[in-house]
């Protein structure tokens, strides 16, 4: 099966941030399924020695220093997964992170992101954790930082790639274009990593003291030049200046827009609804109480009206309800197949199960959460639903890049007492 992310690591002559770097994202268990890590050598030192006979690492001998855009160019050639991840070899993600390529994937279920980064020690911008008000939930930003960051290869393919010809600031340019194309850039708090930051520029173009050198002010009017000559003043500013942190846009649910477009009759209820609805008038179902902070959802409230496990026997009449929702509950739940016969049991005959799940055919899904049990295909959905009672109406691809949304009528009846009762015309 191919990885689900290739995380690129340029690198020169830097073993004393590098080995860590790499040990770290293998310590994450990133290569058990869920991605590679391609390692592009610009300098001399062993790295085929050392990390060149572990499954899941490539590492390329250009022969020369190709610098940081060369490096991602190349292996960008040579991955084989739909997900970038452009890493700094300065960089070092605590055990307490292991999550850390998960949480980056996240963001991605909305189709329209494109670019996805992560909080850090050192870095510009929305990206420190030092700044006076640091980011303590997902938030969209008008430019990424790549010591780190996550790109859907479809979106950075459709681009053209990264700007090699950039004197610096290749990201702020990405970003731009990212943006320019209609595409949201997100950082995500719930990633983080350590950056010692500036290791490799310092070596080999000295500091920010030095004339010309890294961070100098002569590098900085170099970039900042090039970026305004290339997109515009205007553009240039509002992208440095950012985006609206006080009312950010949110990234519209398409996912949501296609469940709520299936729902039928006046007694619908949601399954698992935690910190929202997707239609107003259902009645929400959920483990965590109303007003309790939802785990895992940064400022997440719980708004269920009833609490409960929804994998368990549901506290609801039999066949009273014309609406069913279930959005990414089935692949946590063990055993699938009874779960279905126990929401069959509150539905009416003829009404709908509407379900939203990862889907299987973009990518292996059960490693983009610790807590999946279970991988859906729409075929393999469709044919667990023909046994517990169900018949398909429609499957939708909401366009978001992750799952697909199968809206099911209700034939077959599961009795409480096991019997099963046949719907007559």
């Amino acid at each position: 099966m191919n990885p689900l992310v290739s995380v690129i690591i340029p690198t020169w002559n830097n073993p004393q941030f590098l080995t860590p770097c790499v040990n770290s994202i293998i310590a994450t268990g990133f290569l058990d399924g869920l991605g590679e890590i391609i390692i592009v050598n610009n300098g001399k030192q062993p790295i085929k020695e050392e990390f060149g006979h572990i499954e899941g690492i490539t590492v390329l001998d250009p022969g020369e220093n190709l610098g940081w855009e060369g490096g991602l160019e190349l292996g960008t050639k040579h991955a084989k997964a739909p997900f970038l991840c452009f890493q700094n070899d300065d960089t070092h993600i605590p055990m307490a992170n292991a999550n850390f390529y998960k949480e980056l994937l996240y963001p991605f279920q909305n189709r329209n992101v494109a670019a996805v980064g992560p909080t850090t020690t050192v870095a510009a911008g929305w990206h420190s954790i030092y700044q006076r008000y640091p980011i303590r939930e997902r938030i969209e930003v008008s430019y990424l930082i790549f010591f780190t960051v996550m790109v859907r290869r479809s979106d950075y393919e459709a681009l053209g790639g990264i700007d090699t010809s950039c004197p610096g600031g290749d990201d702020i340019d990405m970003s731009m274009r990212f943006r320019k194309a209609g595409k949201h850039l997100v950082i995500t708090p719930r990633a983080f990593l350590i950056h010692h930051g500036f290791k490799t520029g310092e070596r080999v173009n000295g500091g920010a003291q030095v004339d010309g050198g890294w961070n100098s002010l002569q590098m900085r009017d170099r970039t900042n030049h090039y970026l305004i000559n290339k997109h515009g003043f205007k553009f240039y500013w509002e992208t440095i200046r950012g985006l609206s942190y006080g009312t950010p846009e949110p990234l519209k649910d398409l996912e949501g827009d296609v469940v709520a477009s299936m729902v039928k009759g006046d007694a619908v209820l949601e399954l698992g609804c935690g910190y929202r609805k997707t239609v107003p008038q259902s009645v929400g179902m959920d483990i965590t109480p109303k007003g309790e902070p939802i785990p895992h959802v940064p400022g997440g409230v719980s708004v269920a009206d009833v609490v409960g496990d929804v994998s368990r026997p549901l506290p609801f009449d039999e066949m009273s309800q014309d609406t069913i929702i279930s959005r990414h509950i089935l692949e946590h739940c063990v055993d699938s197949a009874e779960t279905l016969k126990n929401w069959n049991r509150v539905l009416k005959i003829g009404g709908r199960m509407i379900i939203a799940v990862p889907n299987q055919d973009i990518g292996n899904m059960i490693p983009l959460n610790p807590e999946h049990v279970h991988a859906f295909t729409p075929q393999s959905l469709k044919s667990l639903m023909d046994l517990c009672g169900f018949k398909q109406i429609d499957c939708v691809d909401p366009k978001n890049g992750v799952s697909f949304v199968g809206c099911y009528e209700k034939v077959l009846h599961m009795a409480p007492v096991g019997v099963l009762e046949v719907a007559h015309a």
